[in-house]
């Protein structure tokens, strides 16, 4: 009787946790990027800056169809940073790439004209945790599109204690 309270104890922590994720319709551990905040335009001439392996802004703007610069400075000594200009956060199409180079060291990037858009830029070494947004004249807000959550579902746990102890009659 004793080896089955403790086999409960041992099983039912677990048994609620994926019950949780399972009513949560979040049945996933991966962690997710935090969205970049939104800026606007305020001239051509951009500036950022590479530090502690962290850019010192997660938005930059400019205004549409206008070439700029961005003056890029790599503080992390011995450490390839870069800032690149993609269509999306995917990554797929580039519409600039700014070259690697090893801090410390400054470089000024030429930014080609950009058609009104919200972009992602990046840092191609760090891309997992050097990212942000870049603006390009006045687009509308990001969209705050609605997802439906996945049908709610239910974990039984009928048939998994027989398998713990075998040869024993069902809990009363």
């Amino acid at each position: 009787m004793r080896t089955r309270r403790t086999i409960i104890a041992a099983v039912l922590p677990a048994v609620a946790v994926v019950s949780w994720l399972s009513f949560n319709g979040t049945g996933s551990f991966a962690e997710s990027k935090p969205t970049p905040g939104d800026c606007t335009a305020n001239g051509t001439a951009l500036s950022i800056t590479a530090s502690d392996n962290k850019f010192d802004k997660d938005c930059m703007a400019v205004p549409a169809n206008q070439a700029s610069t961005i003056a890029f400075d790599n503080e992390d000594r011995g450490i390839p940073h870069n800032v690149s200009i993609y269509e999306d956060d995917t990554a797929s199409k580039a519409l600039f790439k700014g070259e690697i180079i090893d801090g410390p060291k400054k470089i000024t990037y030429n930014v080609p004209a950009l058609p009104q858009g919200r972009y992602f830029f990046r840092c191609d070494p760090h891309p997992e945790f050097m990212y942000g947004n870049f603006i390009v004249g006045n687009p509308p807000p990001a969209s705050t599109s609605t997802t439906t959550a996945p049908p709610q579902t239910t974990t039984t746990t009928a048939g998994l204690l027989p398998k713990f102890i075998p040869n024993q009659p069902p809990l009363p």
